[in-house]
């Protein structure tokens, strides 16, 4: 899932600013995922979307583990307005490297 791109840093405690930002899929169900489905809402926030975003950093967090800070677009499931942005950490799961991300060099 990670090439050299996004690839999160390789020692404890390491946090890595991305600059320019890396481009990234925010797979959006992993995030928020769905146990019991009720009534669809169309009109919703769309949150089982995979969506572009953007790779700020890596961070660690006090149990150890990588978490990426990233930046994207929530839209609605109706296509209509043009979505709320969110900077947020996320499990290193849910992200995974766009086709259009830069190489980096290591």
């Amino acid at each position: 899932m990670f090439d050299q791109a996004a690839r999160p840093p390789e020692h404890s405690g390491d946090d890595e600013e991305r600059r320019p930002p890396t481009p990234v899929w925010v797979d959006l169900a992993r995030l928020f995922p769905v146990t019991r489905p009720i009534e669809p809402f169309p009109a919703g926030w769309d949150l089982q979307a995979r969506v572009p975003g953007e790779l700020l950093a890596w961070r660690r967090n006090t149990t150890g583990h990588l978490v990426a800070e990233v930046q994207f677009r929530v839209r609605r499931g109706d296509g209509s307005g043009g979505g709320i942005w969110h900077t947020m950490w996320v499990p290193r799961a849910v992200v995974s490297l766009r086709a259009d991300a830069p190489a980096r060099r290591t």
